[in-house]
């Protein structure tokens, strides 16, 4: 395992830690590899007022891990 990967892995660690049993809900992942395309769906979270902060978290850990891969990130949150 790389350096990068054991340091996402733990980011990931730490943050499964922080908010255990604080959120809950659902994730659909529609992807299409050969086509480099994929989209994530949200249903179903609770407390919903935590919405925007979960997809902001999952943007960043998109951004970042692009940006790891070598790629250049652009953003349209709207």
């Amino acid at each position: 395992m790389s350096d990068w990967q054991k340091q996402a892995q733990q980011v990931i660690q730490q943050g499964s830690q922080a908010v255990a049993g604080q959120v809950a809900g659902e994730m659909w992942i529609d992807a299409d590899p050969e086509h480099g395309f994929f989209r994530v769906k949200l249903r179903n979270i609770q407390p919903p007022e935590v919405m925007p902060q979960l997809v902001s978290g999952f943007v960043q850990v998109l951004s970042t891990g692009g940006t790891a891969f070598g790629l250049s990130v652009k953003q349209h949150v709207r």
